[in-house]
């Protein structure tokens, strides 16, 4: 009420004078009542601002210090007025809340930054992982069939990553035809609940149009009703287990395989389908030092064909039959042996046979007219096919020698047959 009296009072006593200056207008010159007038009015504005610095801005500085220096006593004392404190009091409510704000967002935000650091580590660790596997990873979107396909699963393929797409028909176009309903019949089981995950091994077409095994594992990510809405998975090429497997089948086969002919025309059989390729043969020497080979046995095109006495010098098969060394040619034949170019051989892979003294007593090799790959398939496994043959081969020369000593003949060491 007070400072109510006191900003009314000035604004009271100027209207006065305003009223007594007009009223001496009536009597007085016209300059002395215009000079006096302006002294009245000067004095009402120089009054009104005096009164406006000390009820309003005084307070008002006052009021800025204590909040800045959050010194309650100061906000107490600014002014009498009660609003005035209590909005003092508020400011510096607000102004603890507000530090006590920044100092919790700052600790979340140094957390937060950790966090981070953490999920990038964990990334980093993961891709390292995924890359120095030998798996490609997938991921399924069911919805809309969108799908991710890393670029070693492409490269499984022998794609680049631009050359395939981000659709699951992308895989399941590639499956082989006798592999198809059996693999999405296995999905669909998975994907009902009915299995915990789904594995499943299936061959895929290669770009070089080639059929690769496939191990394939995957995981339904459901909603909380049970619902299925997207799927991670790996896949593995098992395509080498699977041509172990295979050999040791064909290994086994032919070790079982009745003596003599039959069993050579086995082994060269057995060693063509394990290879994959159109020709194989096993051969011992015709003379000593070996300068000529003798096929015993001859797989080309599907059939067996009369074998053949051919020379060593200018062939692949010396390595193996003068050398006794593996040789592997996967490519480019032709180019190091012009002899095979009337052939129609582009790749070859020939093993020495050795008998048990060690002895080179003859080879086994097979050849293509397509490249092979590049680095040699499960040798130790395809020098069995060597060994079976090396036992038939010398159970033949021991036999010979044996005959021949029943006659009175001079009889040779395995490692110096002699030509018929």
């Amino acid at each position: 009420m007070k400072a109510k009296l006191k900003v009314t009072l000035p604004l009271v006593v100027a209207a006065m004078l305003l009223a007594i200056a007009a009223l001496a207008q009536l009597w007085w010159p016209a300059q002395r009542v215009g000079a006096a007038a302006s002294v009245v009015g000067v004095a009402m504005v120089a009054w009104a601002l005096y009164q406006l610095q000390r009820l309003v801005w005084r307070p008002w500085r006052t009021l800025e210090s204590a909040i800045r220096n959050s010194d309650q006593s100061n906000a107490g004392s600014v002014s009498n007025s009660p609003d005035l404190t209590r909005l003092a009091q508020d400011l510096q409510q607000s102004r603890a809340r507000l530090k006590d704000l920044q100092a919790s967002l700052a600790l979340e935000s140094e957390a937060r930054q950790i966090a981070q650091h953490a999920l990038r580590e964990a990334d980093e660790r993961y891709m390292l992982a995924v890359r120095g596997a030998s798996d490609g990873l997938w991921e399924w979107d069911l919805k809309s069939g969108e799908t991710y396909f890393s670029p070693l699963w492409k490269s499984l393929l022998g794609f680049d990553e631009s050359e395939i797409g981000d659709h699951i028909n992308e895989w399941h176009s590639r499956i082989h035809p006798e592999d198809r309903t059996r693999v999405l019949q296995e999905m669909e089981d998975h994907l009902a609940g009915h299995t915990p995950r789904f594995e499943n091994e299936h061959r895929l077409l290669h770009k070089d149009q080639s059929w690769h095994w496939v191990h394939a594992r995957g995981t339904a990510i459901r909603h909380a009703g049970g619902k299925a809405y997207r799927v991670v998975g790996l896949h593995t090429d098992v395509t080498a287990r699977r041509a172990a497997e295979q050999m040791l089948l064909e290994v086994a086969e032919a070790l079982a395989t009745a003596r003599g002919d039959a069993c050579f025309e086995m082994v060269a059989r057995s060693f063509a389908r394990v290879m994959g390729v159109r020709e194989a043969f096993v051969c011992e020497p015709c003379d000593y030092p070996p300068t000529r080979a003798r096929m015993l046995a001859w797989w080309c095109d599907g059939r067996m064909l009369p074998s053949v006495e051919y020379d060593l010098e200018g062939t692949p098969c010396r390595n193996p039959q003068v050398l006794g060394r593996t040789c592997y040619c996967p490519r480019g034949l032709e180019e190091q042996w012009p002899l095979e170019k009337p052939f129609d051989r582009t790749a070859y892979l020939g093993i020495p046979i050795h008998d048990s003294a060690g002895q080179v007593i003859g080879h086994i090799a097979c050849t293509d007219n397509k490249p092979m790959p590049d680095r040699t398939p499960h040798l130790a496994i395809l020098k069995l096919f060597a060994e079976r043959a090396g036992v038939e081969l010398e159970r033949r020369g021991l036999l010979r020698n044996a005959a021949a000593t029943r006659a009175g003949a001079r009889t040779f060491p395995p490692d110096t047959i002699q030509s018929n």
